[in-house]
Formats: C-alpha cells, structure tokens, sequence
C-alpha cells in the first residue's frame, strides 16, 4: 500500500473536521452501582446509583463530554460535593446553592490540565458532616489505529482550499476505555516535513475530545509529506538518498497515555521530484503517563 500524509497546525482550537465514529456505548460504573444504558450517548457517559446505603444522595454520576456531572437527589439538603481524586487529595469543591441539584466538575478542555486517571471519590457534605459518598472510576485507553495520506484518500474531508491539501494526514484515535481525553497537540517524527524543515520532531496544537467508546478522526493543518522547501522556506528532500525511514506521529493528551503510530516511508525519485510511498504502519506502545500534566 502506498500512502503519503502532512502534518498538523498550530491552532489550540477544536478542529472543525474532527470526525466521531460511534464504537460502543462505554458506560462509566460507580462502586456498588449497577449502570443505565439507556442514558449512554456519543458525549456522555453516566450510572444510576442503586438505591440504599449512603449512595441514594447521588441520583446519577458520570462524565459529559468534557465534565464529570454530580445529580443530587431531589430531596437531598447538601451543602458542598468534594472530588477527590486516586492519590486521595482534594481535586475540586463545589458550593451547592439552595435548590440546586446538579453540580459539575471540569476536568477536561482548553483552560484545564486534565486529569490523572483512577478511581475519584464524590462526597457529600452537609453542616460539616459526610451524608452521601461513592466511588467513581475514570479509565481512558487510547489507540490510534490508522494514519492516511490525502494523495490516497480524496474523499475524505479535506480542506480543499489549501494548495497542499494532497499532503496532508489523517489519523484515527479510539478510545475503548470508559471515560474521555483531550487531544491537546501532535508529535511528529522524522516526517518528511521535518526533513524540509531540519528538524528531527515539529509539534503541531489540537484542542480535541476523545470521547469514550468512539474513533475520533483527526487531521493535520500542515503538509506532513511535503519533501520540498518553498517560497525560500526549508529545503529539498534528498530521497534519494534515504531509502526506507519510519515516521512516528504521537498524541498527546490530557488524561491516558500518549499514543502513538508508526509508518515506514519508502523515499525514491530525485531531489527534484520525490517519490513516496508507505511500506507498512501500526500503532506502537503508548507513552503512560502518571499524571495528566506530563508531555512526555
């Protein structure tokens, strides 16, 4: 198979061509309670406690799109929700106001950090005392399972507008595990774009949500399989002279580990006029991370 792909650009917004293909309906469970999935859709993820024990404060728990979303019990008197988070540290407070039900927690997005992956305890506290307490488990995985090339992929959903649309990249990143991430940037490895640019790696800004249970296309805003400098900017690929060479793209994200993809590039041709074609490609280990700060 021959494939040939770009890279990705420098904007921190959400890109409007993320594409979401439906895998499963991933349902986030709470300790002791037993999921709905009639409440399961493609943003959100959320279980009914059972009722009894201390748990019948919480009417529903679970994750929307970006958010980790407390329903308190209508005739429950609460005045804050603590999240605490794995290591058992304070993560969050929320205030509940006076006929307040729903509270919620951000722990993904453009102005957030993201968060460690584990098992979060939401606690409810009324006059200084716990009433209510349950457990919750946040477990993204994170595969990107294809990268494709422009040049052999037209239909996809380009954008045409741009005179090296034909060099560009998709890739695809599911996430089979029960709770979201964020796609904050690309890493790309000895591209062919970084050979123009001289330069080994080129990170490229996404602001993008991995939901659970769902494929998330992604596409690049910058020419990955370019091979020749232009208006006086980079410089010709010698592909003659490079054979067979791998490219690694990583994503890296807010909450998980950072995944990542490797092709092998045949380069052939002449200075002038490259030839390029893709030998193989598959996912490689990801990059765990401990904690969801780390870019590593």
């Amino acid at each position: 198979m021959n494939e040939n792909t770009t890279s990705s650009n420098h904007g921190r917004c959400i890109d409007r061509r993320t594409a979401l293909t439906g895998l499963s309906g991933a349902i986030i469970t709470l300790a002791g309670c037993s999921s709905s999935p009639s409440e399961t859709n493609s943003t959100s993820s959320s279980t009914s406690p059972a009722s009894g024990s201390d748990t019948n404060v919480f009417e529903r728990v679970g994750m929307v799109e970006t958010d980790l979303v407390v329903k308190l019990a209508s005739d429950t008197e609460v005045d804050s929700v603590n999240l605490l988070n794995p290591a058992g540290d304070m993560n969050a407070l929320q205030q509940v106001q006076e006929g307040v039900t729903q509270v919620s927690f951000q722990l993904l997005g453009e102005t957030e950090d993201g968060y460690t992956p584990g098992d979060y305890r939401v606690v409810a506290v009324a006059s200084d005392e716990t009433i209510g307490e349950t457990t919750i488990s946040l477990q993204p995985e994170l595969m990107i399972t294809d990268l494709k090339w422009a040049r052999n992929h037209p239909d996809m959903a380009w954008e045409r507008d741009r005179s090296t649309w034909e060099q560009h990249a998709a890739f695809t990143i599911e996430n089979t595990g029960n709770a979201p991430s964020f796609l904050t940037k690309t890493r790309w490895s000895n591209a062919p774009l970084c050979r123009v640019k001289s330069q080994e790696t080129m990170e490229f800004g996404h602001g993008v949500l991995l939901p659970a249970g769902e494929a998330t296309v992604v596409y690049s805003s910058a020419p990955i399989y370019q091979t020749e400098g232009r208006l006086g900017m980079g410089a010709h690929v010698n592909c003659d002279d490079l054979g067979t060479s791998p490219l690694t793209v990583t994503g890296v994200v807010q909450a998980g580990a950072n995944p990542s993809y490797s092709q092998m590039i045949e380069y052939g041709g002449t200075n002038s006029s490259c030839e390029l074609a893709i030998v193989d490609g598959g996912p490689t280990d990801p990059t765990q991370t401990t904690s969801n700060r780390s870019d590593t």
